[in-house]
């Protein structure tokens, strides 16, 4: 519609909009009239048929007194003589018809006049009028009679024909007035249409439109030559121009070239780091292997492919035999060297398309896409226990190693890919149970070991109300000072009835049956509660980081949460520092930018935890509003002995100066890291170095003691 109304001229324009006025303002005159009309002449009718009912009222009281039907009959042979009259019935006191006229050529059912509350009732097409008969001041009856509308409606058709005549003529008036003022407007306008298309064609700015009125037609034609006086001022200075700026192109496309040249070495290299970063995420550090990420991916593509082919696929857990012993006996480099000849055997007895993911310590994942029968899966798992026997030589020692390895089908013991893990892990226990180095297959009957599950779930949902867990802090070290600049408050719940819970367990649970909510709520409030109680004692620079996850801040309105949790503590937003991991952050990047954004505008600051273990992408980096970045401790434990982790760090640190953030590196429990980081520029550290996680009383001691030496130490190793 649009389009066609942009295609016409502006004079039919004017002439559409004048019409279109013209008759919105006529049709609404005409219906108010029409309406004012219909309802006058309804009241007229309707007080009409009162006054007959009253006539006949009083005319029938004497018969209604003395039962004289003929009598009442002969008072409404009256009606013969109203046209528009339909019919009329005398009730006596019980609400029986007495008397009653139809006429001729009318049957209609007699209505009943109990419960009646309106004197005049208008229908489609007809009108009733109920009325007492009273005698002495009390009623003995009920007169009704029933009008039909030809009256109104003969006028509303002469009314309506009078207003589309008087519609017509008036839109001819309009369309004859507006075709001789309309070119008022437009001639100037097409004298100024005219000169534009000249000047367009021949490119002649010195020519100028012609008109002197004073109206804002006028106002436009000088503007248009101010216009073109001004276009042909610089139409000038651009040919003058035109010289130095070719030479300038010409100069500074060499300058391009060289820069170009450089940015393409310097994009070759970014893509690098990116490329080992992004490996680096998806696969395990020591083996090479997929990692668990990279693994659940792939699961959850195969899954597809079976659901859309019919076809059965497996998972298979397997666990190292009494692996802890070799690491204990003779230290976690044999054991290293040992996982890695592990990942060697499982990639040579695997097929093409098949997956082997170490999923950490001395657990490995198996994905059998596409086997043609279930016992495929117990023929590739014996091949690999038959692989894995055989003997190892580590570091001079020669190693006997087993393995027990658990089996889930799909679709027999699960659908999706948390389920399928979690029976064939459920399976590798029972494998062990049975005397370890063999395979099984799970069972509906393994299903009591979820009973565990079942049990801390249950303790979870009462943990919060029953005062169950704790807060621990760790500091945070600026090693430039020594000195404790902050800390991160750490969630631990020790059950009575199950004992200590690492936070591994019971945080996913939370998160999966939405207590997280609740609890997280919790451990804000008493975190800035603590740190206002160690601001008061007069440690009033300390700043607390805490962690959300990923339902937090998907939640809305989790910012009005965090203002009344700021106002109820009374703490600074700019000592609190809120933590989100990589992967809580890119459930949902939409979300997760606008609720973060909310929380910088309260002044709290925000971090990226486990930074480099999951998309590491330098863009949602740019997106988000981080101002701190936690370099995860995974890189740092083989630092500075792994090249390829070192390489890793110094890339995440580079990018973190260039853009401005703040770099905090997790996991530092040596003086050779601490030296190595000390080295890079890096600034703050969190680590067994300084401090396990500990109560707040044992870091009010920290900071009262750092407030008379004036720094605090590393543990010496």
């Amino acid at each position: 519609m649009m389009r066609i109304l942009n295609n016409i001229p502006i004079r039919r324009k004017l002439t559409l909009i004048i019409m279109l006025i013209s008759t919105v303002a006529l049709l609404m005159a005409s219906a108010a009239f029409i309406i004012s009309d219909r309802l006058h002449t309804e009241k007229n009718l309707g007080n009409n048929l009162l006054i007959m009912a009253d006539m006949i009222a009083a005319n029938s009281t004497a018969a209604l007194l003395f039962r004289d039907s003929p009598a009442a009959i002969e008072t409404m042979g009256f009606l013969d003589s109203q046209d528009n009259i339909q019919a009329g019935v005398i009730y006596d006191i019980n609400h029986s018809p007495f008397a009653s006229y139809h006429k001729k050529g009318i049957t209609i059912e007699l209505p009943e006049p109990a419960g009646q509350t309106q004197n005049i009732m208008f229908w489609d097409d007809y009108v009733e009028v109920f009325a007492d008969i009273d005698y002495e001041g009390e009623q003995i009856g009920i007169i009704y009679l029933r009008s039909d509308m030809q009256a109104i409606n003969d006028r509303l058709a002469l009314f309506f024909g009078i207003v589309v005549i008087v519609l017509l003529a008036s839109l001819l008036v309009a369309f004859a007035l507006n075709e001789r003022m309309q070119y008022i407007i437009t001639a100037p306008l097409l004298r100024l249409s005219a000169i534009a298309r000249q000047i367009s064609i021949e490119r002649n700015y010195s020519l100028r439109a012609t008109g002197n009125s004073r109206d804002e037609l006028g106002t436009l034609t000088k503007d248009f030559n101010a216009m073109l006086d001004e276009i042909e001022m610089r139409d000038k200075k651009l040919k003058q121009n035109q010289g130095e700026l070719e030479e300038r192109v010409v100069k500074r496309t060499r300058e391009l070239e060289v820069t170009n040249k450089k940015l393409a070495s310097a994009k070759q290299q970014a893509e690098s780091v990116a490329m080992r970063m992004q490996h680096q995420a998806q696969h395990d550090g020591l083996t090479g292997l997929p990692n668990r990420a990279l693994l659940n991916d792939r699961i959850q593509i195969e899954l597809s492919h079976a659901r859309r082919e019919e076809t059965t696929l497996a998972v298979l857990f397997l666990d190292l035999d009494r692996f802890k012993i070799i690491n204990d006996s003779l230290g976690h480099a044999t054991g290293d060297q040992l996982l890695c000849v592990v990942a060697r055997r499982l990639r040579k007895c695997l097929r093409e398309g098949d997956t082997v993911a170490r999923l950490g310590g001395d657990e490995f994942m198996v994905l059998l896409p596409r086997i043609n029968a279930v016992a495929d899966a117990d023929q590739i798992g014996n091949k690999i226990i038959d692989e894995l026997a055989r003997p190892v030589s580590c570091n001079g020692h020669k190693l006997h190693i087993t393995t027990s390895i658990g089996i889930s089908i799909y679709p027999y013991d699960g659908s999706d890919a948390n389920t399928l893990v979690k029976n064939a892990d459920i399976s590798m226990y029972r494998a062990k149970e049975l005397g370890r180095n063999k395979t099984v297959y799970f069972t509906s009957e393994m299903n009591a070991g979820s009973r565990k599950q079942l049990v801390l779930e249950t303790s979870l949902r009462n943990a919060l109300e029953k005062n169950e867990f704790k807060l621990r802090y760790q500091p945070k070290i600026d090693i430039n000072s020594n000195r404790i600049v902050g800390v991160e408050a750490l969630l631990r719940w020790d059950s009575p009835g199950i004992g200590f819970i690492s936070p591994r367990e019971f945080i996913p649970l939370a998160e999966e049956n939405g207590l997280i909510i609740p609890i997280g709520e919790w451990v804000l409030r008493q975190s800035l509660a603590q740190l206002k109680e160690w601001h008061m004692a007069g440690h009033d620079d300390i700043t607390i980081a805490i962690n959300l996850s990923a339902a937090q801040i998907s939640k809305p309105g989790f910012e009005d949460v965090l203002k009344d949790a700021l106002l109820e503590s009374g703490t600074n937003p700019a000592c609190t520092e809120l933590e989100i991991t990589e992967h809580a952050a890119m459930k949902n990047i939409e979300t997760a930018t606008i609720t973060l954004n909310k929380l910088k505008k309260m002044g709290v600051g925000i971090a990226m935890d486990d930074f480099g273990t999951g998309y590491s992408s330098l863009s949602y980096l740019r997106r988000l509003p981080i101002d701190t970045v936690k370099l995860d401790r995974s890189f740092v434990h083989e630092i500075p002995d792994n090249n390829g982790d070192v390489l890793i760090a110094q890339a995440i640190i580079a990018m973190t100066e260039s853009l401005n953030m703040e770099l905090v590196v997790e996991g530092v429990d040596n003086e050779r890291q601490l030296e190595f980081f000390k080295q890079q520029g890096c600034r703050l550290v969190q680590g067994f170095l300084f401090s396990k996680p500990v109560g707040a009383d044992k870091i009010l001691a920290m900071l009262q003691a750092q407030a008379i030496t004036g720094s605090v130490q590393p543990a010496r190793q």
